[in-house]
C-alpha cells in the first residue's frame, strides 16, 4: 500500500526538477524591439483632486509582434488601457492613462511598468512628472 503515495512523491519531486519553459521569458526569437513617443509624461502643475487624460504612443520596430503581457502602476491613481492583441512589425498602438491626483500633494512621479517582450529587459517602463498643488477650501460663507 506504501508503493502508491511514494510513487506519486517521487513523479512530484521529478516533476519539479525538470525546468519549465516561463511565459515570462520568451526565446530570444520571440522578442522585438519597440519606441515610444515620450517615456514621461510632463504634466506641469495641476490642482489636487484633477484627473489627467493622456496617453503614450508606442510603434514596434522590430520583426515579430509586440505583446504587453501585464501593466504594473506605482499606485492605485493610475489606470490603464493597453491592447490585448499583439502589435505587428511597423504598427503602432496607443496605451491610454488615467491619473488621478486626489490625496496627492506637491512633486509626483508615478510609474507604469509594462511587461512585455521588447529587448532587452522583457518591460517598458514610463511616468509622469509634474507638482500637485492642494486645493483650496473655500470659505464658508459665515466668514469662518
Amino acid at each position: 500500500m506504501l508503493r502508491f503515495p511514494r510513487l506519486i512523491l517521487i513523479l512530484v519531486f521529478i516533476g519539479a526538477a525538470v525546468p519549465a519553459k516561463s511565459q515570462a521569458d520568451p526565446a530570444p526569437a520571440e522578442r522585438t524591439t519597440v519606441s515610444w513617443n515620450r517615456d514621461t509624461l510632463d504634466f506641469g502643475v495641476m490642482e489636487e483632486g484633477t484627473i489627467l487624460l493622456d496617453s503614450f504612443t508606442v510603434t514596434n520596430t522590430g520583426a515579430v509582434p509586440y505583446q504587453i503581457r501585464s501593466v504594473r502602476t506605482s499606485c492605485d491613481c493610475t489606470v490603464l488601457r493597453y491592447p490585448k492583441s499583439p502589435v505587428q512589425p511597423g504598427k503602432t498602438a496607443t496605451i491610454r492613462v488615467e491619473f488621478d491626483s486626489q490625496g496627492k500633494a506637491g512633486m509626483a512621479q508615478p510609474g507604469i511598468i509594462l511587461y512585455d517582450n521588447s529587448t532587452p529587459n522583457l518591460r517598458s517602463i514610463l511616468y509622469f512628472n509634474g507638482r500637485i498643488v492642494p486645493r483650496k477650501k473655500p470659505k464658508n460663507a459665515m466668514g469662518n
